[in-house]
């Protein structure tokens, strides 16, 4: 099925979204009780995540040439992009199955929007947002453990790189779930899951022929890896600059993809 091409500038899309963040503050109000639930489950899943790493490194303060602070700046880091990647599009994209197979994405494909980014944007996860203070909260401990030693300038590049991890992350989220387009119940969705959880930990925990793979044809390495060892100070701006043009060209693929896939989309009226 096609669907019409429409220009419409960026400020718009920015406009549209801070609508639909709005409509989903309103909404999410009607159920406070969610919040508590939520504050409770984001510090169970952290002190077991703590835990976990504990037991890894056991009475050893250096794992695969990572320490016990840099390692939980690896998992704060994949934290916070799952949290806010799940707020910012992960719910939509989750939808977007039941969307096609009840025909609702039907009406998706005449709005004067890119179907791609309402598809992905619609709507936002306040309470995903909550779970996010597990990220902070490692982060953080790595910025105390080593306030005198850090570097304005690599947190600044951590930074950045922070958000070129979200780009992968939302690249590899979209790219997948396109698929759902021609065929629904693939279990593409739970593959990129899967796939995004091995950034969990730094790559050194792989061999080197796979962590060749993580940093060219399947590029994992710059969602956690790369931000922390910005920070770290062990990387520079050329992995930041190339991360940045293997985000851009992954988006860009992701969305070729989706186009592709819209063509062989078949309405709930046949």
């Amino acid at each position: 099925m096609l669907q019409r091409e429409y220009k419409t500038t960026i400020w718009r899309y920015v406009r549209i979204w801070f609508l639909n963040l709005r409509a989903s503050i309103k909404k999410s109000n009607t159920y406070k009780g969610e919040i508590f639930v939520r504050f409770f489950r984001t510090f169970f899943i952290l002190g077991i995540q703590v835990l976990l790493l504990t037991l890894v490194f056991g009475n050893s303060e250096v794992y695969v040439g990572w320490t016990k602070a840099e390692t939980y700046l690896v998992m704060g880091i994949w934290n916070l992009l799952n949290y806010f990647g799940w707020a910012f599009f992960g719910i939509n994209l989750e939808r977007l199955e039941s969307r096609v197979l009840s025909g609702e994405f039907d009406f998706t494909l005449l709005k004067p929007l890119s179907s791609a980014w309402f598809s992905s944007f619609y709507d936002f996860s306040v309470y995903s947002v909550i779970s996010s203070l597990s990220g902070f909260v490692l982060v953080g401990y790595y910025f105390f453990i080593t306030w005198g030693t850090l570097s304005l300038t690599n947190v600044l590049l951590g930074v950045a790189g922070i958000i070129v991890g979200l780009l992968f992350w939302y690249a590899f989220y979209l790219l997948l779930s396109s698929f759902t387009l021609a065929n629904p119940r693939n279990g593409f969705l739970a593959l990129v899951k899967e796939i995004l959880g091995l950034a969990k930990y730094p790559v050194n925990i792989y061999s080197s022929s796979i962590q060749m793979v993580f940093f060219t044809i399947l590029p994992i390495a710059f969602v956690t890896t790369v931000p922390a060892s910005l920070i770290i100070g062990r990387m520079g701006y050329a992995f930041l600059i190339i991360g940045t043009g293997l985000a851009i060209l992954f988006v860009r693929l992701s969305y070729w993809v989706w186009k592709q896939n819209v063509k062989k989309y078949v309405s709930a009226g046949g």
